[in-house]
């Protein structure tokens, strides 16, 4: 596999961001990213780490904040504002892993 791919959940009720727009901007800033490395973006932190637990990582967003996680682990809750450049940081981190082993 050649580049990221971008999992999105279809939104619901319980969804409490912007997530079309949120998942826009994620798809946007990965198109500069060659490795193979699967990416989701979640409406809730209710079902969102669980459901993407196949996801290299991902978020789930909340009401004002969300969640960063990694293959369905959480790791850490931050403000909505920062999902999008956490992710990134989080992306950077894998890469950064993959190169080292």
């Amino acid at each position: 596999a050649y580049g990221p791919t971008l999992v999105a959940c279809p939104t619901c009720g319980r969804t409490s961001i912007d997530l079309p727009a949120i998942a826009a901007e994620v798809e946007k800033k990965l198109a500069g990213v060659a490795e193979p490395i699967e990416v989701a973006v979640m409406g809730c932190v209710v079902n969102g780490p669980g459901e993407a637990r196949g996801a290299d990582v991902g978020i789930a967003g909340g009401k004002g904040e969300g969640l960063v996680f990694r293959k369905g682990e959480i790791l850490r809750k931050v403000p909505e504002c920062e999902l999008v450049p956490e992710l990134f940081k989080e992306i950077d981190r894998i890469i950064e892993e993959r190169k080292n082993q």
